[in-house]
């Protein structure tokens, strides 16, 4: 198999104008922002999301004016609030959006994955979902069919989605593109499975042998994944299980600049934007605040205790 190692510059290119994304991550948890920084940085325009629960990628593309349209089912910040500019620029026509419940986003997803031409659910039907127009018309989303089969069941089914790339991060790949990633893994084999292009950051790159001796905690296999990045911390400030927690201060901060939107370009040009590269960006935060989120290596968290 090919080397798959590419610069986060190499990857960044398999990203250009009017793409449509896919990020892994939950919460506040392995939410490749330090790819997504370097995007913004960049410069981007019209891109389009088609996520799940990507909430900080997804405020962070809105607040730098770089997303058009999103397929989503629900976007917030837990134990913040809303995300506000995302939420704002919706209010205000500036992303188009298409709602969907979480289980009928996936379903979309796998569809896409598996190159079916629909996916039957028992969910979304009979709610605004299936009969109020986005920018997809209702029947090009969801529709209603009969079962071939004897009970003649009516059941909902859904389109397929296909992102154009999906981003996701890590804890480790190999050079061929064998990627693990311990924790809760959201739904990345969905949307890894259905997008055309796979991009992987990851906290190391490790020997083919690491798999051999644990292939059980083998995510995705190299066969699915375009491009490896070696991006320690790569999803901070949210978390990587088994390596740090999340960063909560440091979003609480974006967060109450993100409710004046002259506050939050700041907010965006001073963290995002103005870093020279990763580890420009990682030098700001400061070595200590990084290693003071490092998980206990067994536990794979920080125990309470250690917070106080």
């Amino acid at each position: 198999m090919p080397d798959k190692l590419v610069s986060l510059e190499e990857a960044l290119a398999l990203v250009p104008d009017g793409c449509a994304i896919t990020a892994g991550g939950f919460a506040h948890s392995h939410q490749p922002m330090g790819f997504f920084r370097a995007l913004i940085a960049e410069g981007r325009k019209d891109l389009s999301i088609m996520g799940v629960a990507e909430c900080w990628v997804a405020e962070w593309l809105a607040a730098a004016g770089m997303l058009r349209r999103a397929w989503f089912s629900n976007f917030m910040f837990e134990g913040f609030g809303r995300c506000r500019r995302f939420s704002e620029a919706i209010e205000a026509g500036e992303i188009e959006t298409e709602d969907h419940s979480h289980f009928g986003m996936v379903m979309r997803l796998v569809a896409g994955g598996q190159r079916l031409p629909f996916m039957p659910v028992l969910s979304q039907g009979g709610t605004d979902i299936v009969s109020v127009a986005g920018f997809e018309r209702p029947e090009d989303k969801v529709q209603s069919m009969t079962s071939p089969f004897p009970d003649g069941r009516v059941v909902t089914v859904t389109s397929p989605l296909n992102p154009d790339v999906a981003i996701i991060h890590a804890a480790r790949a190999d050079r061929l593109g064998n990627v693990q990633l311990f924790g809760a893994s959201s739904v990345i084999e969905e949307q890894t499975g259905a997008a055309r292009k796979v991009i992987v950051t990851v906290e190391e790159i490790v020997p083919s042998s690491t798999f051999r001796a644990r292939p059980e905690a083998t995510l995705l296999p190299g066969l699915m994944v375009d491009a490896v990045v070696h991006l320690p911390f790569g999803a901070w400030p949210t978390g990587v299980y088994g390596y740090h927690d999340p960063d909560l201060p440091f979003l609480r901060d974006y967060y109450e600049a993100s409710r004046e939107p002259a506050a939050c370009k700041a907010w965006i040009d001073r963290h995002v934007r103005s870093p020279r590269d990763h580890w420009d960006w990682l030098d700001r935060a400061g070595i200590v605040r990084l290693l003071a989120l490092r998980t206990d290596p067994v536990l794979g968290y920080r125990p309470a205790e250690d917070k106080s």
